[in-house]
């Protein structure tokens, strides 16, 4: 075994000399199992997965609350159009030109399918691209007033409300996160099944099957003794530290991180190296750079799975602007969103037959608009499903007329779980939907996702 310890490097940042213990504190190793990396080279154009594997699921959680009656809005309500007079979306009859003005209606018809609410929405304005998009095609699902229902937990905390979500329950016997769970249920798993992007893992994917945090997917290695480029030397020095298969835990988990390392180090991150196909263009926002590297990650064959991705920014207690207003804040917020998704989904094309992308956020807004441009923490909220074998349409129950009820809320009429439920089982070929969701008691499936 060496005397001087190598170190480790994320990005530009020096981890320094590490201990067996300090390696995977400073490393992206969160969980234990075995794992074995293959970097067999895809085609460019290849499919994603094997469809007999289910598809890689994708999950974005807009960290804060989002406004979902401001991202999807009920906008011919009149009541509605009384409680948000600045901040809320308008119908095309209130422009001499509502280009990039008003709210983008949400029918059935063409390539979406039928569904009971059409004509009850709207999309922000900001949203074009993937109302244009998967919207249109047929492949983007919305799901409203969704939340958890008060009866298991009615509270307001972004802590305690993102902690639920991710646990799939309020029990707090329940400590694992539910991506962790529905990954144990998936058999024989290879090479990095659950990668969460940024420095720490999110919780949805925390528990004993291995899950990585990746912050910069071409920035992640092990930094030689003697120069950076050394990180051959390096890495034989921590596989001789962490031996699989011993039975230790803290041994097990280092070798799985090495494995991981070298997947990651595996391919050629390089722009010239992965150029997005069918004309898609990302933007240099954080949610469209880490969507176009998830979209490499899936072409690498890597044994992906699931992957976690934050998008933050969607506390809007003040200022969220008017949607007509192309510089308000909610607008570039959810323009940003709009945007990065429909890249992924344009890159990927066909391949989406195989991914499945979905949203969830702690909690919603409250009907009405406080006094500073904003919403306060309210309940209900919406959920978006894309992918090429989501049915395009609106999903579930909505209230039939928007009223300041107790606290403001928008009831919640559809327990978030059901959704995902679908998501899990018909897409990802979940059959422990007991495990995964320990608290809630499984309901008939809403009909968005295609077998």
């Amino acid at each position: 075994m060496p005397t001087t310890l190598p170190t480790l490097t994320k990005g530009a940042r020096t981890l320094g000399s590490v201990s067996r213990r300090g390696f995977l504190v400073g490393s992206a190793a969160t969980a234990a199992g075995a794992v074995t990396v293959s970097l067999g080279a895809r085609a460019a154009g290849a499919t994603p997965m094997a469809s007999s594997q289910g598809d890689v699921i994708v999950l974005l959680f807009l960290r804060g609350g989002n406004d979902g009656l401001s991202m999807v809005a009920p906008y011919l309500m009149p009541s509605y159009q009384t409680l948000r007079p600045t901040i809320r979306v308008k119908a095309p009859g209130e422009f001499s030109d509502p280009t990039g003005k008003a709210g983008l209606p949400m029918l059935q018809g063409g390539n979406v399918a039928d569904f009971a609410l059409s004509g009850t929405f709207a999309m922000h304005p900001g949203m074009a691209s993937l109302y244009s998009g998967a919207w249109s095609a047929g492949h983007l699902a919305v799901v409203h007033a969704v939340g958890m229902p008060a009866s298991e937990s009615d509270t307001r905390s972004h802590f305690d409300s993102m902690r639920n979500w991710e646990t799939g329950t309020a029990s707090w016997n329940s400590a694992t996160g539910f991506l962790n769970r529905y990954l144990g249920g998936q058999g024989s798993l290879t090479g990095l099944p659950g990668v969460g992007r940024g420095r720490h893992l999110q919780r949805s994917l925390s528990g004993p099957v291995p899950a990585y945090s990746v912050d910069a997917n071409g920035s992640f290695s092990v930094a030689g003794f003697s120069s950076a480029s050394n990180n051959t030397r390096s890495r034989n020095a921590l596989a001789a530290w962490y031996d699989a298969g011993t039975g230790d835990l803290l041994l097990q988990t280092g070798a799985n991180t090495i494995n991981a390392i070298g997947s990651l180090a595996g391919i050629d991150w390089n722009a010239t190296a992965y150029q997005p196909q069918n004309a898609a263009t990302y933007g240099w926002d954080d949610t469209a750079q880490q969507l176009k590297e998830v979209a490499q990650l899936i072409r690498a064959n890597v044994g992906l799975r699931c992957v976690a991705i934050d998008v933050g920014g969607w506390d809007t207690h003040e200022g969220m602007g008017m949607p007509e207003d192309a510089g308000s804040y909610y607008r570039g917020q959810v323009s940003r969103l709009a945007d990065a998704l429909s890249a992924f989904s344009t890159d990927l094309g066909a391949g989406m037959d195989e991914v499945t992308v979905f949203t969830m956020s702690e909690f919603g807004r409250t009907i009405n608009e406080n006094g500073s441009g904003g919403a306060d923490h309210g309940r209900g909220s919406v959920m978006l499903a894309m992918g090429n074998k989501i049915r395009g349409g609106v999903y579930g129950s909505f209230v039939p007329t928007i009223v300041d009820g107790p606290e403001g809320d928008l009831t919640v009429m559809n327990d978030f779980r059901r959704p995902i439920s679908e998501i899990l089982s018909v897409r990802g070929g979940a059959s422990n939907l007991s495990t995964v969701f320990p608290t809630y008691s499984q309901e008939s499936p809403l009909g968005l996702c295609l077998a």
